[in-house]
């Protein structure tokens, strides 16, 4: 057997038993360690399997995996693991090969010094050369910021394939009272806590005790930046592990973007980021919240209770495809028949049943001198149809208040233009009215050319999702608020051939993805 290589200065992962410190095991870089009954450890107990337990270490990240493969129980810092679960640990951390039992190891990473004998058949350690690649990390920071994007990550949490979600607003901090939670000056004081619903606390420490991670989603746009607000937030939110009693690990969206619910943002983010590259069990797992569309009812008692302030729970379930429970379902096992409202614009509804504008048609393309009025709400895909399908040749200009800055810009230029001989023109203003609109006509009037309008056939609800979609994966477009598109539509009259308009053209919108995950985004609920 030729002799480990190895250098004074290199650290190196070691398990260490309790109960005899000189049996110790070295784990190489990505290669599996598998202890279980008498023939690896020494140890004989019935309810312990030959393959019990797998370690791996990866010394590019300084953590090491942890995978049960026994029936029985083992447990991780005295936490149990159930059958095919895993858990990423850390210098420190103490595993039992089976749950509340003395068979116990912890992590070390050491140097040379340590004692570790790297030739001597107890270990694992073969004939190779160990070559970390980037110091340990010996903790999990409590408190990580991503921009728009805030995460915490209570003590002892535990990366899981099980998922248990809460929406903080709506289950914790509804079901859960007492004392504030800014009254912490005794962490040890446990009768400072009055809980209100012990079921409740009941029921998530058992989803714990059954290998689930506690999550929490919330969002907290208007807390976070602001100093007085969020200091007061983090205080409550860092308490939370001490009043369920369980760690927990909570996403905080700040601002109304991709990580605001229903968006998927913050669960995308625990599965690429926050959860040890540990894969989700999506059938196992799911979402508890109170936000879920519900109209005003009456409780068993006959008592009134109000409508739901939103959907926002519900929908952020169905975008991710986790099972939802309203909280009076998960934790008091009440009917799930209960009616709830979904919004009136289904994005799902608008893929499955598109009508497209036939572009061949010959009263779309004229031969003739013309202007072209559009007339739609921002986000109705106006500017992208005008663009693409009516900027075909030279003779066709666009006129846009958005690039030019003013309407009395674009009458300049649309007389400019309409003064060259065969130029046309497309007004590529929202112009929801008949005064925006008459401008133009008379414009078109005035050089004795006909006027036409292609209204495109995009709804309120319809016009904010695609607005909202846009926002989100163009950062570079100028944001456009809501309220213009509810102005647009409290402003809007149906164009008549009256105002001077020779054809309406009714366009239908039909969106074009240049990328799937795009796709897959446009058919969740964004509002």
């Amino acid at each position: 057997m030729s002799e480990v290589t190895t250098n004074d200065d290199v650290k190196f992962f070691v398990l260490v038993s309790d109960e005899n410190p000189e049996q110790k095991f070295v784990l190489l870089d990505n290669e599996p360690l598998i202890l279980g009954k008498k023939q690896h450890i020494g140890t004989v107990n019935r309810k312990m399997s030959k393959k019990q337990m797998k370690f791996i270490a990866d010394y590019s990240t300084g953590q090491i995996c942890v995978q049960q493969l026994g029936k029985s129980r083992s447990a991780v810092n005295k936490q149990p693991m159930l059958k095919g679960e895993k858990r990423l640990l850390n210098h420190g951390d103490k595993v039992a090969l089976l749950y509340k039992s003395n068979h116990t190891y912890h992590f070390e990473f050491v140097s040379l010094s340590y004692g570790v004998d790297y030739n001597k058949k107890n270990s694992y350690c073969t004939n190779k050369e160990i070559m970390p690649k980037i110091p340990l990390s010996h903790s999990t920071c409590m408190w990580v910021n991503r921009g728009t994007l805030l995460v915490f990550n209570s003590k002892n949490i535990v990366h899981k394939d099980k998922i248990a979600a809460f929406d903080m607003d709506g289950i914790l901090n509804a079901l859960l009272s007492g004392k504030s939670f800014l009254d912490d000056d005794d962490d040890d004081d446990d009768d400072d806590w009055q809980i209100d619903n012990h079921k409740v606390i009941g029921s998530i420490k058992k989803l714990f005790d059954n290998g689930y991670k506690i999550v929490i989603f919330t969002n907290e746009g208007d807390n976070v930046g602001n100093k007085e607000n969020e200091l007061p937030l983090r205080l409550k939110i860092e308490n939370i592990p001490k009043l369920i009693r369980t760690p927990v690990q909570v996403f905080i969206a700040n601002r109304k973007d991709i990580y605001r619910k229903p968006a998927p943002g913050m669960w995308n983010a625990l599965v690429s980021e926050f959860n040890g590259g540990i894969s989700i069990d999506m059938d196992k797992s799911f979402f508890c919240g109170g936000a879920a569309g519900r109209p005003a009812r009456f409780d068993s008692d006959g008592k009134p209770i109000k409508k739901d302030q939103s959907c926002c729970d519900r929908l952020f379930a169905m975008n991710i495809g986790l099972k939802f429970y309203t909280p009076e379902e998960y934790f008091w096992k009440e009917p799930t028949t209960e009616v709830f409202a979904l919004p009136a614009f289904n994005p799902n509804d608008v893929l499955s049943n598109i009508f497209y504008t036939d572009l061949s048609s010959n009263n779309l393309f004229s031969s003739n001198k013309e202007m072209i009025i559009m007339v739609g709400c921002p986000g109705s895909g106006k500017s992208y149809f005008a663009v693409n399908n009516l900027l075909c040749h030279d003779r066709m200009k666009i006129i846009n208040r958005d690039t030019l800055g003013s309407w009395q810009k674009c009458i300049a230029k649309t007389t400019k233009y309409l003064s060259n001989g065969s130029v046309s023109v497309v007004i590529d203003n929202t112009n929801p009215d008949v005064e925006s609109r008459k401008q133009f006509i008379d414009i078109a009037k005035m050089f004795k050319i006909p006027c036409r309008v292609f209204l495109m056939k995009v709804s309120k609800e319809h016009g904010k999702h695609n607005n909202k979609f846009r926002e989100l994966i163009d950062k570079e477009h100028k944001k456009v608020p809501e309220e213009e598109i509810d102005l647009y539509f409290s402003k809007f009259q149906k164009p008549s051939k009256k105002e001077g308009i020779i054809e309406i053209v009714p366009i239908n919108f039909v969106p074009h993805f240049k990328d799937p995950h795009h796709e897959k985004l446009y058919k969740m609920f964004l509002l």
